[in-house]
């Protein structure tokens, strides 16, 4: 789920420097080379200043960079393609999208400004405090289902509810005897099995279980590609708010 002020970036098209060559018989062709060091620059949008250590992550490749100093940024063994980018930077309103690069070319990316997070005017609980810094040291992206977006949802199914704001595409599941109609998701044409978390404690039966599940005992979700669903009970963050418990970082190497 986009984050409330978060700018979307359009899909940017960037022509290649490519190179000739000469096949066998003769005639001049293009080779494009399969990876490629992508370069790049974070600036403010307002005064075209350099943004230092803006985090670009890179969730399909899971992988991420921070920029330097100068804004600037690389990333070896690029692979050629289409492939979605998050920017990240305390101060500034999230930029995501996708874009389509090659060999030969850079990127220009800009911030705009929060100003409300630069002011510090918004009033969290020790709870959201936890989850957000959690959210936000993982390098890779991370969807957060808000307590307002399950107040809100028509449909009380959890699992109906995190489709919808993870834009997750549930499958069904056929290993050995056990057909699961939807306890699997697809990710760039792999079959991935669903992990499910309720209060950083796996849910054995996963989505299944995570169904029968109250949607007014939810305070909120995070997904996480690659990892799971975390799914937050109102219990669970009475708790993080009235005591001194700590939350274990999203592990990116798990």
């Amino acid at each position: 789920m986009r984050a409330p002020g978060a700018t979307r970036l359009v899909t940017l098209v960037l022509l290649a420097g490519l190179v000739p060559w000469r096949d066998a018989a003769g005639q001049d062709s293009i080779a494009a080379p399969s990876t490629f060091t992508l370069t790049g620059q974070i600036v403010d949008a307002l005064n075209e200043r350099p943004v230092i250590s803006a985090v670009i992550k890179l969730p399909e490749l899971q992988r991420f960079v921070f920029s330097d100093v100068n804004g600037r940024f690389s990333v070896p063994e690029f692979p050629v393609g289409t492939w979605e980018i998050v920017v990240e930077m305390l101060g500034y309103h999230t930029l995501e999208g996708s874009f389509t690069v090659a060999e030969g070319n850079g990127l220009v990316l800009r911030l705009n400004p929060d100003p409300v997070a630069l002011e510090g005017l918004r009033v969290q609980s020790r709870a959201d405090g936890l989850l957000e810094r959690r959210r936000r040291r993982y390098p890779y992206r991370v969807d957060h289902i808000s307590p307002q977006d399950i107040a809100n949802a028509i449909n009380p199914d959890p699992v109906a509810i995190f489709s919808r704001y993870a834009r997750v595409p549930l499958r069904s599941c056929y290993w050995g005897p056990t057909d699961m109609p939807f306890g699997c998701y697809d990710r760039r044409g792999r079959v991935m099995g669903m992990r499910v978390l309720l209060d950083d404690a796996p849910l054995l039966g996963g989505l299944m279980e995570l169904q029968m599940f109250p949607a007014d005992h939810i305070h909120s979700m995070d997904w996480v590609p690659g990892k799971g669903l975390y799914v937050y009970t109102r219990f669970f963050i009475e708790r993080l708010n009235e005591s001194r418990m700590r939350l274990m970082p999203f592990d990116p190497f798990e």
